[in-house]
């Protein structure tokens, strides 16, 4: 708003898209806005269709699952900031991600809510084969932040570990989804045992 950008917003709920057209800021800027549900496959050319030039400002991904998947696809843009929803819960250490499926809907993947996204070491292995530098996550901790190489300058350069931030969503629920309200290490250990992609090795692996 503050700068008049133009703006596209993709999100698989119709009616998510319908409130985004009946508010104010639809028709007072350029801001398109499309229901649809975004994979590996389809994002570059749903990109493409809205009409961006290559060199684009903010590049935003937080589609609650393949999110690693749907990045390391992306390649019709060369956003000069990245911001990519992660899954604190696997910690800084961890080269984590669910593995692709274009389909994928945490609920159905797995019943508490908690096992969907990549981890934070696996963003920032992507971020750096795309040439972009890692300059922190959110306080919330489910958001982090990259900056095209050629634009970081004097910014700040945290390490993983520094940037990281674990979130206090207390989310969970049980097979009968119905919150739990686990807490802390509490949502990580409820996933014991459940699988996840190593995105260092390429291999499947038990958490």
């Amino acid at each position: 708003m503050n700068n008049n950008w133009s703006g596209l917003i993709m999100d698989g709920s119709e009616a998510n898209m319908n409130y985004v057209k009946n508010d104010s800021i639809f028709w007072k800027h350029d801001l398109q806005c499309k229901a649809v549900f975004i994979d590996a496959e389809n994002v570059n050319n749903l990109i493409t269709e809205a009409g961006f030039d290559p060199e684009l400002g903010i590049l935003h991904i937080d589609i609650d699952g393949n999110d690693y998947w749907v990045w390391k696809a992306t390649t019709v843009v060369n956003p000069v900031i990245v911001i990519i929803e992660y899954n604190s819960l696997f910690g800084f250490d961890k080269p984590w991600s669910t593995p692709y499926d274009p389909k994928f809907y945490r609920t159905n993947y797995h019943h508490s809510n908690l096992l969907y996204g990549t981890s934070l070491l696996s963003a920032c292995d992507l971020a750096k084969e795309k040439g972009y530098t890692f300059v922190g996550c959110n306080s919330s901790g489910n958001n982090a932040y990259f900056v095209r190489n050629d634009k970081v300058g004097k910014l700040h350069t945290p390490t993983i570990e520094e940037g990281y931030r674990l979130s206090k969503f207390k989310e969970s629920r049980d097979k009968d989804g119905k919150l739990t309200y686990l807490r802390a290490k509490q949502r990580l250990a409820s996933l014991k045992g459940e699988k996840v992609y190593n995105t260092r090795t390429n291999q499947i692996e038990t958490i």
